[in-house]
C-alpha cells in the first residue's frame, strides 16, 4: 500500500495530503472542491476481494452530503443518479460509492471518481434544468395538438446564410409566416432579439410571436429588447395556451 500512496503523491506532484483513518484506510486531501468550497471526500484502500486492485471510495459521504438539500425520491431523480454512476463506472453499495482500479490507472480513476462526486452533489441543479426543459416539452405538445391546423414546422432557419439563427416554430398558413419563439431565460431573450433584428434587416416578411415561461422573471433590459422587436408576446405558457389559437387567427386575417 505504501507504493500506491507514493504513486498518488507523485501523480499529484505532492499537492495531496494522505491521512490514515483506520487499519488500511487512508483519506486523501485533494485540491478538488464541491461548489460550497469544501474538499471532496476520497479514501483509498486495498480492494477487499481483489488484491491486485485499489479501491477508491467516499465512505458514504457524497450521498450524505447530497441528502442535506436533495432527496432521490422519484423515478426521474433515481434515473439521473444511476446515469451519473454508470457514466463514470462508479458502484453504489448501500450509499458507499467506489471504483476499483489498477495501480497504473489510479490517477485517472481518482479524477473520474471526484468528477462523479461533484456531479452527484450538483443534482439539485440538474433538477432545475429538468423543470425548465418541461416548458419546451409542454410548448411542443400544445403546438402539435391544438395548433396543428396552422401547419407548424419545427426548427426553421429563415436565413440560409445565417444558419445559427433558428426559429422554434414557423406557421405557414397566411400571407406572412408566423415565427414563434419560446423564452426561458435572458440569454434566449437576447438571442431572439438579435434574430428579429437580423430578419428585419434582411427585409423578411414575417410576424413574430414570443412565449415566455414567465415574463416577470426576465430582467427589464431583456423585456425591453423583445418589446421593441416582437410583434406579440405571451407572458406565460398558460396564457398562450388560452389565447394563442385565437391570436393567430386574428393576426392572420
Amino acid at each position: 500500500m505504501e507504493h500506491i500512496l507514493n504513486l498518488i503523491k507523485e501523480n499529484f506532484k505532492g499537492q495531496v495530503g494522505i491521512y490514515p483513518r483506520r487499519e488500511g484506510l487512508f483519506q486523501l486531501i485533494l485540491p478538488v472542491f464541491y461548489e460550497d468550497g469544501d474538499m471532496v471526500d476520497v479514501y483509498v484502500q486495498q480492494c477487499p476481494d481483489k488484491k491486485d486492485k485499489i479501491r477508491i471510495s467516499d465512505c458514504g459521504m457524497t450521498f450524505m452530503r447530497l441528502s442535506y438539500t436533495y432527496d432521490i425520491n422519484s423515478p426521474t431523480r433515481e434515473k439521473i443518479f444511476t446515469t451519473i454512476l454508470n457514466q463514470n463506472s462508479v458502484i453504489n453499495e448501500d450509499g458507499n460509492l467506489y471504483i476499483d482500479t489498477s495501480p497504473e490507472f489510479i490517477y485517472q480513476n481518482l479524477m473520474q471518481f471526484v468528477v462523479c462526486q461533484q456531479k452527484i452533489c450538483n443534482m439539485r441543479l440538474w433538477q432545475k434544468e429538468t423543470v425548465r426543459s418541461l416548458f419546451f416539452e409542454k410548448l411542443e405538445a400544445f403546438v402539435e395538438s391544438d395548433l396543428r391546423m396552422f401547419k407548424p414546422e419545427k426548427s426553421v432557419i429563415p436565413l440560409k446564410d445565417y444558419p445559427i439563427i433558428e426559429v422554434d416554430y414557423s406557421f405557414e398558413f397566411s400571407r406572412k409566416p408566423f415565427y414563434l419563439f419560446g423564452v426561458t431565460n435572458k440569454d434566449k431573450a437576447k438571442n431572439i432579439a438579435i434574430a428579429l433584428l437580423e430578419f428585419q434587416k434582411a427585409k423578411l416578411p414575417f410576424i413574430s410571436m414570443v412565449v415566455h415561461e414567465n415574463m416577470e422573471d426576465l430582467p427589464k433590459k431583456e423585456q425591453i429588447y423583445l418589446t421593441q422587436n416582437a410583434d406579440k408576446q405571451f407572458p406565460t405558457l398558460e396564457n398562450f395556451q388560452e389565447t394563442g389559437a385565437l391570436t393567430l387567427e386574428r393576426m392572420a386575417a
